[in-house]
């Protein structure tokens, strides 16, 4: 039996700007392009996200935290008809607090822990129960998931929204606008493995004159500042700190570098291939379904090596990086699937 959802609470456990609350925001503005009449609110902790929101017309409501009587406050306030959670202590949480409102569980990254038996994973398996559908970036993430097999009726495999032209109208909008040799974007914490990209960008140093930038924050920066200046690498690397639009940077640099451990989808990637540059990037979670073996759009490095190689020859050769820029931009407009993304969503929503 359908309904007509009038109203969906997004949950998120962070009051900061990142990869999952980028998704959220592009996810509702693409409701509101296609002319939907859905109200969707922004649920989550206080934080920089407030003016983010607020640039995005986003109605927003904070909560002190993630606690099941928050959210039932907001639930009272607003009587969704839906529910869509975002990560894990979210998901559990809306789980808890619901009642009879259905829930989606919107997973953005495999984390390690979830291939193994521990309270993290069992909390979650239990939560499973009770979510109408359970939404994963790639594969992987239910792949990986110890408890993954049992829920296969509810997995469904979403990606991300891709919607190439918000990324390039935002870098024509950007205010700071520098263009380096390589580019690393995201937050400065384990997953990135930033220090990897610090360590590729010493040895690129030896044979280069080198220009690279670092844009993002998190609990890695006092180490990776003293690396930097250990090695002497700061007249080589800018560490820019968090911004709210990079890219007017990525947009007049020329490569991203993707050095991380594990992602959910890799959706920088597919930002910096809207803006015709070539990505370099670990081949896990869902990179491999951006990048492709055998294209001219980057390549999919397994060693430093690798990384070493590619850079160099995009570095070197005109010619060889103008046709890795046009296949960037003709892979990006391959992957565009706004349109597709929210009636996909809508159709589950109102299912």
């Amino acid at each position: 039996m359908s309904i007509v959802v009038k109203t969906v609470l997004h949950i998120l456990n962070t009051g900061s700007y990142s990869g999952a609350e980028n998704v959220v925001i592009t996810l509702i503005r693409g409701f509101r392009e296609r002319g939907s009449d859905i109200r969707f609110i922004y649920v989550s902790l206080d934080g920089s996200i407030r003016e983010v929101l607020r640039k995005n017309d986003v109605e927003f409501e904070p909560i002190e935290a993630m606690k099941v009587g928050e959210l039932k406050r907001v639930i009272k306030k607003y009587k969704p008809d839906f529910i869509h959670a975002h990560d894990f202590t979210a998901s559990i949480t809306a789980a808890l607090a619901a009642g009879r409102i259905p829930v989606i569980s919107h997973i953005h990254n495999n984390t390690p822990w979830i291939k193994k038996l521990n309270l993290k994973t069992i909390a979650y398996g239990l939560s499973c129960f009770k979510y109408y559908k359970m939404l994963g970036v790639s594969p992987s993430v239910f792949d990986e998931f110890i408890f993954g097999k049992f829920f296969r009726k509810k997995e469904v495999i979403v990606s991300n929204p891709v919607y190439t032209e918000r990324t390039r109208r935002l870098a024509g909008e950007a205010e700071e606008t520098t263009g380096y040799d390589v580019v690393a974007l995201g937050r400065l914490t384990e997953p990135k493995d930033p220090l990897r990209f610090v360590e590729i960008i010493k040895k690129l140093s030896a044979t280069h004159k080198i220009s690279a930038v670092m844009i993002g924050d998190g609990e890695l920066r006092g180490e990776i500042e003293a690396k930097i200046a250990s090695d002497g690498l700061q007249d080589s690397i800018t560490l820019a700190g968090f911004m709210e639009n990079p890219y007017g940077i990525l947009g007049n640099s020329r490569i991203l570098c993707m050095t991380s451990v594990w992602e959910g989808y890799g959706l920088v990637a597919v930002e910096a291939l809207a803006l015709g540059k070539p990505v370099l990037a670990t081949p896990v979670g869902g990179i491999p379904t951006i990048l492709t073996e055998d294209g001219n759009e980057g390549k999919l490095c397994r060693s430093d090596e690798e990384f070493l190689g590619k850079l160099t020859e995009l570095l070197d050769d005109e010619s060889k990086y103008a046709e890795a820029s046009a296949a960037a931009r003709a892979r990006a407009d391959v992957l565009d699937n706004m349109d597709r993304y929210t009636a996909k969503l809508e159709e589950i929503y109102n299912k």
